[in-house]
């Protein structure tokens, strides 16, 4: 799997493709009232932030097409929380985070496509 982090200007987006062409993006440009970020863990982290255990080595891993879920709740204010799983052979599994804190009134898009067809899309 190979990020692809793109900065210009005001705005700012994340991409995630494994070798089965599947694309996460996810757009980051934040404004003054939000934290919009993600994170890879070991760790499923049921509703929380942590940059505990972040991972940066993604060699020979892909995203289990199985396995989307979203997350809201009050440790979000009016944002969101999804996850996908990552894996890979004689590996441990992986968690990547895509999330959002605001105050209701910003949001964020993300899109999941399987090669070129939608497999997820939504705003955090």
């Amino acid at each position: 799997m190979k990020i692809f982090n793109q900065t210009a200007d005001y705005s700012e987006k994340v991409n995630f493709v494994d070798i089965n062409n599947v694309f996460v993006g996810y757009d980051l440009s934040c404004n003054c009232c939000e934290r919009a970020d993600y994170f890879i863990s070991k760790e499923e982290l049921c509703n929380t932030i942590s940059g505990n255990g972040i991972i940066n080595d993604l060699n020979d891993y892909v995203f289990d097409l199985t396995y989307f879920v979203e997350i809201e709740n009050e440790n979000l204010d009016e944002g969101g929380m999804v996850r996908f799983k990552l894996i890979c052979k004689d590996k441990p599994d992986l968690f990547l985070h895509l999330y959002n804190i605001h105050n209701g009134y910003y949001g964020h898009g993300f899109e999941a496509k399987i090669q070129d067809k939608l497999w997820k899309t939504g705003s955090l």
